[in-house]
């Protein structure tokens, strides 16, 4: 029996990839959308997307990049539910990104405008080393991330090679049956 090397591309099958859209709709409502002068509905379209989120992840364990953002997802959800509904952020964290002007106005507690953020100290934050609280220079304008973003980032990178990386698979050929002509 020969056997040869192919490239195989898997079928791309995501579960449930309508729920994600919808919760990142729901998180894009709650960041930019006027919901009056009251932050409640913004802290719960935000907590109810993670739940959503999450509910995703779980729908598409069997890959294994989902597993990954599942737990990024939850080191992100921890802090925001144990904070009223918004990721925490500390005035110490933005001096660092020079974006004090943000929270001009803004007391402890309050939500930061046009963000998924709250004000609050560290001494104050439940969770502190899973907010928003990691500084980073980077190309894509994120500059304060939290553990959780980055455990996300990388099932991310997972998924997205499993999903569209070929894969080596080997194929078997029968042997060749004699013809009746080499009798």
């Amino acid at each position: 029996m020969k056997s040869e090397l192919r490239l195989h591309f898997p079928r791309v099958h995501i579960r449930a990839g309508v729920l994600a859209l919808f919760a990142l709709t729901m998180q894009a409502v709650a960041i930019f959308a006027p919901l009056g002068f009251d932050d409640i509905p913004k802290r719960l379209i935000f907590e109810l997307s993670y739940v959503v989120l999450i509910f995703f992840a779980i729908a598409n364990l069997p890959r294994p990049g989902f597993l990954i953002i599942g737990v990024g997802l939850l080191l992100n959800f921890l802090p925001i539910v144990a904070n009223g509904g918004l990721m925490p952020v500390t005035a110490e964290s933005l001096a660092r990104i020079d974006q004090l002007d943000r929270i001009e106005g803004r007391a402890e507690g309050d939500a930061i405008r046009r963000t998924k953020n709250v004000l609050k100290t560290k001494d104050d934050t439940y969770f502190y080393v899973l907010s928003d609280r990691l500084v980073f220079d980077n190309p894509v304008y994120v500059p304060i991330l939290s553990i959780g973003d980055l455990v996300i980032a990388a099932g991310l990178v997972v998924t997205l090679g499993d999903l569209f990386l070929p894969r080596v698979q080997r194929s078997r050929q029968a042997p060749a049956k004699p013809s009746r002509a080499n009798l």
